[in-house]
């Protein structure tokens, strides 16, 4: 039977991909779980169009993270925190203070789980953050963390 996958399935195919598989294997497992649909001329049409779509949906998105990207390229932001002894903050910088500086500063929406901070940053200084804005689009960024 000819089936489009609609996940990757290891050692079968990649989502999309049109194939011959087992009557039984498409019957009992693969349909039945929605990881194929019968690969039918209207299917197989209707699955190039969706796909066709989803393309330009992540050429869209990459378009916009590269432009944010050249906005915010060199750019540095500066947060304020309050300081003990030691030149230790009360409380930590998160991807979320980043994030909210971002928007206050450039008026640029970024989600805070592109922010690559590995952990929140405790104490004074200049610190490069690393931005991940799409799968090919990453770009660094200066933070630093005054006293108030």
């Amino acid at each position: 039977m000819r089936v489009i996958l609609t996940q990757d399935i290891d050692n079968l195919g990649e989502r999309g991909k049109v194939l011959e598989v087992a009557d039984g294997y498409a019957r009992n497992f693969l349909l039945p779980r929605n990881l194929a649909l019968r690969a039918t001329p209207s299917n197989i049409k209707q699955w190039q169009h969706r796909d066709k779509i989803a393309q330009q949906k992540k050429e869209k998105e990459k378009w916009k993270a590269i432009k944010i990207a050249e906005r915010l390229k060199g750019a540095k932001i500066a947060i304020e925190r309050e300081v003990g002894e030691e030149g230790k903050l009360f409380g930590v910088v998160t991807s979320q203070d980043i994030v909210k500086e971002i928007k206050r500063k450039f008026n640029i929406e970024i989600d805070h789980r592109k922010v690559e901070l590995t952990e929140p940053i405790r104490v004074i200084g200049i610190k490069e953050v690393p931005l991940r804005l799409h799968s090919e689009v990453e770009i660094s960024l200066e933070v630093e963390v005054k006293k108030i």
